[in-house]
């Protein structure tokens, strides 16, 4: 009897077992070669990382400005692009000391999260453990998730958690006594906000075609409106950092936008069976899934239920206006505003999350309806289709690894940005135990969140100049004879000796906001007593012999009040989750034990 339990209860972890598995295998290639992705912006979230764990190692705190990244130059970065996770990141760097044990780590976890956040999915989808699996461990191996294993592509980490929040929707829409769970609902949609605004914001478009089809079918509609109500201030609640930081940014200044591609459409999806799937090419296997299930709905939409009229309808949205089929050029012109979305493949991460669930359910609901020799003919042909996917997510990490040994730097577009050529050298100095000398290889001047001057554009910045020279210029150029120290209450201070006693205006390499505050030799300065350059750099007028500048920001509310509030919220819920972890517990066992 206790073997039979022992066994009945291993059976429960089989899955994640699996999971664990699937992570390790995609990951394997990176594990023996010991290769590090160098992706195109590994300088930018490199340094994100780096501050926040010299942060936690130096106990100097600066919630908005980078103290220790970006060279110290103060300009706010992690406070508007995903603090939570940056700083999970920044906790596993603190305790990993090294680029090479924290990439694996910190990808692994990704994988995790996608591969556990897809298996509840599939679950709630009504799909069997074996499927479910089956789904976890195909979206691991998508595109949106395997950006950020191959190459730090950030968005991953939002397309890991997009299953959250869909089942929630899943839900809304199949439970009509409780369409709404205000808790999790509302901490679903902060894990996106807290990690990847446009993640969310794309999240937010998908689902409400699923809670509208909830509300009108929902006989209590006061109640429902009560519920969304109140998930609202949850979500408000636990993301009440990073909303407090985009108002106190964002309405103070005039905040530089991301550039805007001379061609939407070549950054669009495609399909091609001869090149590597990545981020645009969706590939040969993934291609086959969405077009079989497209293809099927269409021939079959009368006998598809609800849900799966839905998923299947927003992930084809999803999927054109990703593609080259839309015409994005066009209405970029006319509507100038949607030029953030850059690149219109990341809407493509809605439809792997969406139509990879109901391919799987279409193909199981088809085996139900074969002989038992077609059935298995359909089961092992599913079967090799997953074998294809994790061998090409396995062959892509192959693929980085010999690129890692050729030239360590041709994944991404870094070249120009080098400091140090040797390929030997370069390896070295991203695997070494000093941490800092990745930034000492690579020097890229990223404009992302740069205050530009309230009377200009950001088109105008771009036509006028260029942003990533003039940052290279004013700040990794301008460190000569300059001291820079953070102080112990998470200021940042320069010090220097104006040996030419000369009074001309001198710029430095710290970037200033509307909310910063400026020591000039012990003076707080008014803003009129500085200036500042196009992109955001201090200039200020020095007096004769040694000069010290204070930096520091004061937003419109003091963080320490909002992080108590959030960390508050963030107990509260999580004694909720356990209370509900443990109702269905014993639940379980009692309709087992009858």
């Amino acid at each position: 009897m206790v073997l039979l339990s022992i066994k009945k209860r291993g059976k429960k972890y089989i899955p994640f077992i699996i999971i664990t598995l699937v992570a390790l295998f995609i990951l394997l290639p990176q594990i023996n070669t010991r290769f590090i992705p160098v992706g195109s912006d590994i300088s930018f979230h490199y340094n994100r990382f780096y501050d926040l764990s010299e942060q936690i190692k130096s106990g100097n705190y600066n919630y908005f400005m980078s103290l220790y990244g970006f060279n110290s130059s103060g300009r706010i970065i992690n406070a508007l692009y995903g603090y939570d996770i940056a700083f999970l990141n920044g906790l596993i760097l603190f305790f990993t000391q090294s680029w090479l044990k924290f990439q694996l780590v910190s990808s692994f976890i990704c994988l995790i999260i996608a591969g556990i956040g897809m298996y509840f999915l599939m679950r709630v989808f009504d799909c069997d453990k074996r499927l479910s699996t089956i789904g976890a461990a195909i979206y691991m191996a998508s595109a949106p998730i395997m950006y950020y294993v191959r190459a730090l592509g950030f968005s991953s980490w939002g397309a890991a958690f997009l299953p959250y929040i869909f089942i929630q929707a899943i839900r809304s829409v199949k439970n009509k006594e409780k369409p709404i769970n205000p808790v999790f609902l509302g901490l679903s949609m902060s894990l996106l906000v807290n990690t990847h605004i446009l993640s969310a914001i794309l999240s937010v478009l998908a689902i409400i075609p699923f809670y509208l089809v909830s509300f009108i079918h929902s006989d209590k509609k006061l109640s429902w409106i009560k519920q969304l109500c109140l998930s609202i201030l949850i979500f408000i609640l636990l993301s009440l950092n990073t909303l407090v930081a985009y108002i106190d940014v964002f309405l103070s200044n005039n905040i530089l936008q991301p550039f805007i591609p001379s061609s939407f459409i070549t950054n669009a999806t495609y399909i091609s069976i001869t090149e590597m799937y990545g981020n645009r090419n969706i590939g040969i296997f993934f291609g086959t899934i969405f077009l079989f299930q497209l293809i099927y709905f269409i021939r079959n939409i009368k006998r598809t239920n609800t849900l799966e009229k839905i998923m299947t309808v927003v992930g084809g949205i999803f999927l054109l206006l990703s593609s080259s089929l839309f015409p994005w050029d066009n209405i970029v012109n006319h509507y100038p505003f949607l030029s953030v979305i850059q690149f219109p493949f990341r809407f493509s991460m809605i439809s792997y999350v969406l139509l990879v669930p109901v391919f799987l359910k279409t193909i199981h609901s088809m085996e139900q309806h074969l002989s038992i020799k077609q059935a298995k003919v359909i089961s092992l042909s599913l079967m090799i289709l997953v074998g294809f996917i994790l061998v090409e997510a396995n062959s892509n990490m192959v693929k980085n690894a010999q690129r890692w040994q050729d030239d360590p730097v041709a994944m991404g577009n870094n070249r120009p940005n080098l400091i140090e050529k040797d390929p030997d050298v370069i390896r070295n100095n991203l695997r070494g135990p000093d941490l800092t000398k990745v930034f000492e290889t690579i020097e890229k001047g990223t404009p992302d969140y740069l205050p530009i001057s309230k009377e200009t554009t950001s088109q105008e910045i771009y036509d006028a100049m260029d942003p990533y020279e003039v940052y290279e210029k004013e700040i990794f150029n301008n460190q000569k004879n300059i001291t820079t120290t953070v102080l112990e209450n998470g200021t940042i201070q320069l010090t220097w000796d104006n040996k030419k006693n000369s009074t001309k205006k001198k710029q430095l390499p710290l970037i200033v906001y509307d909310h910063s505050i400026v020591e000039l030799n012990g003076k707080l300065l008014n803003k009129s007593d500085y200036e500042t350059s196009d992109i955001g750099s201090l200039i200020i007028t020095p007096k004769k012999g040694k000069n010290t500048v204070v930096l520091s920001y004061k937003p419109f509310v003091d963080m320490t009040y909002v992080l108590i509030i959030k960390a508050a919220t963030t107990l509260i819920v999580i004694l909720y989750c356990l209370k509900h972890g443990y109702t269905l517990l014993i639940k379980r066992k009692e309709r087992t034990y009858d």
